[in-house]
C-alpha cells in the first residue's frame, strides 16, 4: 500500500444557513451557525484517513487559538501534526460559508496558508514520500509555491492529484506534472472558457485539457455525477440521490477518498465508485471534516 500525502490549506470554517442570499446592503437572519475545522487540505486528508489510508498532511497554521483547535482536531482523526508549520506572526486561515438551497458560497481569508514555505514542504517530502505515493494539492496556499511543490512531487516520482480550487488558470508548462486533475464545472470554465452542463460537454473539454499534458481529467457535475477522461477510456459515474443537508466538503471528500482507494491499489473506476459514495454521504451531514464518513459508515449507508 502507498501513502497519501496532502499539501494544502487548514481553515476554521464559520458556516451559516440562510433561506436566500441577501441583496446588496441588506441584512437578513441566518440559522444553524457552526464553527468547524476545514480547509481543502485538511478536508482531503481527513477523507483519506477515514478511508483507512496512511495519510500525511503538510500544512500551516497561525499562532492563535484557532490554530491550536485545528491541531487538536487533526490529532483526533489520527493524522500526525509533525508536518504542520506554525506561523506565529499570522492568523490561521478562515472560511466564511453561506449555505442556501443545497449550495454554498465561500469567502476565504488565507492567513497562514499563504505562508507555507516551499523549502519546508520539500524537506518534509524528502523525509516521508516514496515513489508512487499519492500526492494531493489545491490552490488555497500561495499559487507559485503550490506549482513548485506540484512539480517537485512529480519529479521525485509521486502520483500527483491537483484540485485547482479556488479556480485559477494553470500555466501550460505545468499540466505535464499532473497525473489526475479533478475539477468542478466552475473550475473547468476558468481553464477552458466553457461551463460544461452535460457529460458529453465534459468529455469534450476533458479531452482538450488532456491534450495539454495531463494524464487523467475528472470533471464533477454535482448531482449529476462525474466524467473521467483517461488515455484508454471515458468513465461516466452517476451521483447517488440523497437528501442534501450541507454540500461544504463534498468535493474534498471525493478527492480524499479517491486517493485512498488508489493508494490501496484499486482500479480507477472502483476508486471513483467509492469516492462517489463518500461524497453522497458527506452532503447528508452538517459541516466539513465532521461530515466525512468512515469506510464502515459508507458500507452501512449503502446496504
Amino acid at each position: 500500500m502507498k501513502k497519501v500525502v496532502v499539501v494544502g490549506s487548514l481553515n476554521i470554517d464559520l458556516t451559516i444557513k440562510v433561506d436566500r442570499m441577501p441583496k446588496e446592503g441588506e441584512t437578513i437572519h441566518g440559522h444553524d451557525f457552526l464553527i468547524n475545522t476545514g480547509g481543502k487540505g485538511g478536508n482531503q486528508a481527513v477523507a483519506s484517513v477515514k478511508s483507512c489510508a496512511e495519510t500525511v498532511l503538510i500544512a500551516s497554521v497561525g499562532g492563535d487559538a484557532f490554530g491550536n483547535q485545528i491541531i487538536e482536531s487533526l490529532k483526533g482523526y489520527g493524522i500526525s501534526t509533525d508536518s504542520i508549520q506554525l506561523q506565529k506572526q499570522d492568523y490561521t486561515g478562515s472560511a466564511m460559508i453561506i449555505c442556501s438551497d443545497d449550495d454554498n458560497r465561500i469567502i476565504l481569508n488565507p492567513g497562514a496558508n499563504f505562508s507555507l514555505d516551499f523549502d519546508f514542504v520539500r524537506e518534509k517530502l524528502d523525509k516521508i514520500a516514496d515513489k508512487e505515493d499519492l500526492f494531493i494539492t489545491q490552490f488555497e496556499n500561495d499559487f507559485d509555491t503550490t506549482l513548485k511543490v506540484l512539480e517537485y512531487a512529480k519529479t521525485i516520482g509521486m502520483k500527483t492529484i491537483l484540485n485547482p480550487a479556488p479556480a485559477k488558470v494553470i500555466p501550460d508548462e505545468f499540466f505535464k506534472y499532473i497525473d489526475i486533475l479533478v475539477l468542478n464545472q466552475s473550475e473547468c470554465e476558468v481553464l477552458t472558457g466553457i461551463y460544461p452542463k452535460t457529460p458529453e460537454e465534459c468529455e469534450s473539454l476533458g479531452k482538450a485539457i488532456r491534450g495539454k499534458g495531463t494524464e487523467n481529467v475528472i470533471i464533477t457535475l454535482g448531482k449529476v455525477g462525474s466524467v473521467t477522461i483517461t488515455p484508454e477510456e471515458v468513465i461516466k459515474m452517476r451521483a447517488y440521490k440523497v437528501d442534501t443537508v450541507d454540500s461544504t466538503a463534498a468535493g474534498d471528500s471525493f478527492i480524499g477518498a479517491l486517493a485512498a482507494k488508489l493508494a490501496f491499489g484499486d482500479h480507477l473506476e472502483e476508486a471513483l465508485e467509492y469516492a462517489t459514495k463518500v461524497s453522497a454521504v458527506t452532503v447528508t451531514r452538517k459541516g466539513a471534516q465532521i461530515a466525512i464518513p468512515t469506510t464502515e459508515e459508507v458500507t452501512e449507508f449503502f446496504k
